[in-house]
């Protein structure tokens, strides 16, 4: 995996940590295990079938768990300190690639506050959402999330640089999104 690919795959993973918590470490798992890549000690876990299995069955919870009204708010509160943590773990093992003596402060610096923004739109976008139809939109919501958090991860496997691009337009949207609904929510309660 070459150095471009190594950041896109890690920034690509840190955003869709914002959506989907486990996604982006059962994908990291994934990749080590495919891609073969070189781990540090402490991250050797990530390479081995059960850590797949767990965060597989992980994602699969979330999923389900997010698409229930009351559900989903409780992820999102829990979430807050728990997605910046794992983008930066899952970011880790392709910024290794890059620097092995910096991986764990750039995935840091950079993960974590890429997946807390994107977090904190989606949960803010929920809100409104919830607000705006009593709860009945955030299914909706959530398969919309399902769907950017998995195709954007499919495409950091085929296409890391796309991915990259794609992640862009797709957080420019989220965000675009989320002005809107707090705009119709502030109009609403005014």
């Amino acid at each position: 995996m070459n150095a471009l690919s190594a950041v896109a795959f890690g920034v690509v993973l840190s955003a869709c940590a914002g959506l989907r918590a486990f996604l982006p470490v059962f994908s990291a798992s994934l990749a080590a295990q495919l891609f073969h890549l070189a781990l540090p000690e402490h991250l050797a876990w990530l390479d081995r079938p059960e850590t797949l299995v767990v965060f597989g069955v992980a994602t699969l919870l979330e999923l389900l768990g997010d698409k229930l009204p009351v559900v989903d708010h409780l992820l999102d509160s829990v979430q807050v300190f728990t997605k910046p943590a794992l983008a930066a773990l899952a970011a880790t093992p392709f910024l290794y690639q890059l620097s092995p003596e910096y991986a764990i402060a750039i995935a840091i610096i950079v993960g974590a506050p890429i997946a807390l923004g994107v977090h904190a739109t989606k949960a803010a976008a929920r809100v409104g959402s919830t607000t705006m139809t009593a709860g009945f939109g955030n299914p909706v919501l959530s398969v919309a999330e399902d769907v950017a958090a998995f195709g954007a991860v499919a495409l950091a496997f085929l296409a890391p640089l796309a991915a990259l691009v794609l992640t862009g337009v797709l957080l420019a949207m989220l965000v675009r999104f989320a002005r809107r609904v707090r705009r119709r929510y502030r109009r609403a309660a005014a």
